[in-house]
């Protein structure tokens, strides 16, 4: 006799936990590769301040960022989810304590955090990008956090290339804004610092990718300027498409700005306003040292990735 009750829906979570900010999405599998979010958060805790000074972890920060791991798995495990997993990214890669910080997640409440490789990050980049876009022509693809940017060339959707560069928001925002609104000097120091780096490390790319799709809180942040300068209202981000032009107009607002008249623009939190402009100033370098056409947004990024990665499994 064939049993009629169907098997449950597959619940995952995914915590990505980033030199700015820890994000937590709880999604239900519909398909091997469609879900739907049954909660999503979002904690600015800082877990990169001043690592590039110190070479290690605030001890503060850590203690917020800990607090907000407790409080994110405890949500997950309301959900009763099958599988939760945690990533770390630059921060973690780079602090001398970050193990330690690992193992007082362990420790305190049970949570394994996997502190990736930028490789892997920008895989699970890649994987939310090809479930959103159809990549039927050379592209890049730019994923950026507080402490990096990872950069990937693609043709037709698969990798040709994969860079990591020291172009975070929060990493940029240290070392080079030092005024309020910013100088000349600063400014220029911020923008060949970025174009040293790009020089450094992508140097000549390898074609020529007429789009570039990207990820993360800079991208979306500026998409959501965007959008307010054009419909006077807030708009879905994800897809949105942007031009050089309207990206290096949004740069242009940020860099004559005080923060806190940042704090003020329609579309930008508050409390991404200090370190918006060295972000969006990498985001803009990159695109021309491309010569992209276009930008476009996908505002499902990393945590995206890995939830596709966790329902697609076999046997899940």
């Amino acid at each position: 006799m064939i049993s009629n009750t169907s098997r449950p829906a597959r619940r995952v979570a995914a915590i990505d936990l980033g030199t700015n900010s820890v994000r937590l999405i709880v999604a239900e599998a519909d398909g091997p590769d469609t879900y739907r979010v049954l909660d999503d958060q979002r904690e600015q805790t800082r877990l990169g301040f001043r690592l590039l000074e110190t070479g290690r972890i605030d001890d503060s920060c850590a203690e917020a960022t800990l607090a907000a791991l407790r409080r994110m798995t405890a949500i997950a495990r309301e959900f009763a989810v099958d599988e939760l997993r945690a990533i770390g990214t630059a921060a973690l890669r780079e602090a001398t304590n970050g193990p330690q910080f690992v193992e007082q997640a362990r420790a305190r409440f049970g949570l394994d955090i996997d502190v990736i490789s930028p490789q892997q990050e920008a895989d699970l980049a890649l994987r939310s990008v090809r479930r959103h876009f159809v990549l039927d022509r050379p592209t890049a693809i730019a994923d950026i956090g507080g402490g990096s940017m990872e950069v990937v060339f693609t043709t037709s959707g698969v990798i040709d290339r994969i860079h990591s560069l020291p172009l975070g928001a929060v990493r940029l925002t240290e070392r080079f804004v030092h005024s309020d609104p910013i100088s000349e000097s600063d400014w220029r120091a911020l923008c060949d610092g970025i174009d040293g780096e790009l020089q450094d490390t992508i140097g000549r790319p390898p074609f020529f990718t007429p789009d570039l799709i990207g990820s993360g809180g800079t991208f979306t942040a500026m998409a959501l300027m965007a959008i307010h300068d054009r419909h006077g209202e807030p708009g879905l981000v994800q897809g949105t498409s942007m031009t050089p032009a309207d990206l290096e107009h949004e740069v242009r607002r940020l860099r004559e700005a005080t923060l806190s008249e940042r704090r003020q623009l329609a579309g930008l939190a508050p409390e991404r306003a200090d370190i918006i402009l060295a972000g969006a100033a990498a985001v803009a370098r990159l695109g021309r040292w491309l010569r992209v056409e276009r930008i476009l947004l996908n505002d499902r990024g990393i945590r995206d990735g890995m939830v596709l990665e966790m329902i697609s499994r076999p046997g899940a």
